[in-house]
């Protein structure tokens, strides 16, 4: 997705009310999304589903980076077992499934 928004791609609420989604929704490609405005600020941006599912992965990554660099600065070197983690009791379930490398 480009860095800017066209003037092109805005497009007023009272547009979309008076017949003109299909229209909208036709001009949203990967490098072209659409700023819906009301009252003249920006309220929504649509966008293509690969771009969501994009941005939504970005999100979850950056997320888990996070948490592992928090995780490295906080890190007192102490490691634990199975037996730690899930208690003694703790028995591995086999279901029979074995994954399959190609």
């Amino acid at each position: 997705m480009a860095g800017t928004i066209s003037i092109d791609n805005l497009v007023s609420v009272s547009e979309l009310s008076h017949g003109g989604v299909s229209r909208t929704l036709a001009r949203v490609t990967d490098d072209n999304p659409v700023v819906i405005m009301r009252n003249n600020k920006p309220a929504a941006v649509v966008i293509t589903p690969d771009d969501y599912k994009r941005y939504t992965e970005a999100e979850e990554d950056f997320a888990l980076y996070l948490e592992a660099v928090d995780r490295m600065k906080n890190d007192n070197g102490e490691r634990l077992n199975m037996s730690e983690v899930f208690g003694k009791d703790y028995k591995p379930v086999d279901d029979g499934f074995e994954p399959e490398f190609e």
